[in-house]
């Protein structure tokens, strides 16, 4: 079967069709990128399932007000958002590989999320997983979560939040050895994610890791900042969250963010998949490995379960 279909404003497209994508009346726009296939109407994405790629719908909430998908990315007001694909590769060395597709910002969204996790569900399902590497395609490995900041104490930033800590949690208490492999700019959550990985490689020629939420008025979570506040000396621990410093590869290293800074990024990933494979060769037992986690961060694994939905982080406002 093939569609055409057309944009407003764009020429028609034709695609050949995808299973399992569902299709309405009235689609705005149609991109097949790599192994994705995203159609957008007024109200939702729709996306299908290709070959290994596991992936999520873009932005889902207010889409009718004006946000629209052109090409191959969504616009709303000045900000961008690009379809974010997970793709799993289980390496020799019994080493899985997490990447974060696409040229996007690998924003954290409700739907991005549960993809994520879905991911580390069947690494951990895999008795032959020893040491996971995460890391992400184009310049970003993440710019945070897909927060509204026009209401930041909205029902829906707090179950977001929700959501992203209980990632935050899986990721710092996960069974296995964890390495990130910072392919570029890691902001706000996404350097929140690297943070809660065992071992972090940033790489040298491009790319800030820092914290955001001083300069975009909003507060850390308790869970957020247990996070930040367990993995980062106490200077930089200052630092970082009251002056919003961007942190490069060799400063980053410096300050205690990460443990090495790679020349670049081909080197960065091997890197750290040289680690990965080594702790792999070890084949630690996984219950006294997640066990002695559970021990070390026992304070930051109970603030990380504090629901911002019932203890919401900061008052609902319109700033």
């Amino acid at each position: 079967m093939r569609w055409t279909l057309e944009s407003e404003g764009a020429t028609p497209l034709s695609l050949t069709s995808a299973p399992n994508c569902p299709v309405r009346s009235g689609i705005l726009s149609v991109e097949f990128h790599r192994n994705l296939f995203l159609a957008c109407d007024h109200s939702q994405y729709y996306a299908a399932e290709v070959a290994d790629l596991r992936f999520s719908n873009l932005w889902s909430s207010d889409l009718n007000s004006g946000l629209s998908y052109i090409g191959n990315k969504a616009e709303r007001g000045q900000k961008r958002y690009l379809a974010m694909a997970v793709r799993l590769e289980f390496l020799p060395g019994n080493v899985y590989v997490l990447t974060l597709v696409g040229d996007g910002e690998h924003r954290f969204t409700p739907q991005s999320i549960p993809e994520i996790m879905a991911a580390l569900d069947k690494v951990e399902a895999d008795p032959k997983a020893c040491a996971l590497v995460t890391t992400g395609e184009g310049k970003f490995y993440s710019n945070g979560l897909s927060l509204s900041l026009e209401d930041r104490g909205s029902k829906e930033n707090m179950q977001l939040i929700d959501q992203f800590h209980a990632l935050l949690k899986r990721i710092l208490t996960y069974p296995i050895p964890t390495v990130a492999a910072v392919n570029g700019h890691a902001v706000a959550g996404g350097c929140m994610v690297a943070l809660a990985h065992d071992y972090r490689f940033m790489r040298a020629d491009r790319g800030f890791m820092f914290l955001s939420e001083i300069d975009i008025k909003l507060p850390f979570s308790p869970g957020m900042n247990a996070i930040i506040r367990c993995k980062l000396p106490v200077m930089t621990y200052h630092k970082a969250m009251l002056s919003a410093f961007r942190y490069t590869g060799q400063t980053a290293v410096e300050a205690g963010m990460v443990h090495s800074s790679p020349s670049d990024l081909q080197s960065t990933y091997q890197e750290a998949l040289k680690l990965a494979k080594g702790l792999a060769s070890r084949n630690f037992d996984r219950v006294v490995y997640q066990t002695i986690k559970k021990q070390m961060f026992k304070a930051e694994i109970k603030e990380l379960e504090i629901l911002a939905t019932l203890e919401p982080i900061v008052a609902s406002s319109k700033l």
